[in-house]
């Protein structure tokens, strides 16, 4: 809770000065997040390989934003080009999508069958909608950071997927 309240004392009087890219429904936002091996909040990065996300290493804070109600990101105050969020879910062995994959941005689709392009949602903190706002894929499981290179995970179950993970919630931080 102490995390929340230093952030929204943080950006409260600037929320009104938040970005807005053309043609955006909603200002422009990071996704913010701590995990086991930091206690500062630190924004999800593209990593160097231009398509999944981490807390830790190189790489570039993408900044969302909602678009026709669905969440979309950029790079740069311009807008363009635009990324979409994905969870790039596997296969099980027994031919079926996996219930957890990894959370990246995507300029260009995918080739994986099995990889959705999900309808994100941002969820007002229950005790105080003033403190900020976090990530949610359908209401259901959660996303996690796993191993030191701390990638960003979406899983339906905690059991699912690597277990070198920890439970986090990204949340939301106005671009200014």
């Amino acid at each position: 809770m102490k995390f929340l309240s230093a952030i929204s004392l943080l950006v409260a009087p600037l929320v009104s000065w938040a970005l807005v890219i053309p043609n955006a429904d909603t200002p422009s936002f990071y996704l913010v997040a701590t995990s086991p091996y930091s206690s500062t909040p630190r924004p999800v990065l593209i990593g160097p390989d231009g398509v999944y996300t981490t807390l830790a290493g190189s790489g570039t804070a993408i900044q969302a934003y909602f678009y026709q109600g669905y969440l979309t990101g950029t790079l740069d105050k311009s807008g363009s080009p635009t990324y979409r969020p994905l969870v790039d879910t596997g296969f099980n062995s027994d031919g079926s999508c996996a219930t957890y994959g990894q959370f990246g941005y995507s300029a260009h689709g995918s080739t994986n069958k099995c990889a959705s392009f999900p309808r994100l949602q941002i969820q007002s903190n229950s005790e105080n909608s003033q403190l900020g706002a976090k990530l949610t894929y359908n209401y259901v499981g959660g996303f996690y950071v796993c191993g030191t290179d701390e990638m960003i995970w979406y899983k339906r179950n905690a059991a699912d997927g690597p277990q070198a993970c920890s439970p986090v919630d990204l949340y939301t931080v106005p671009v200014l």
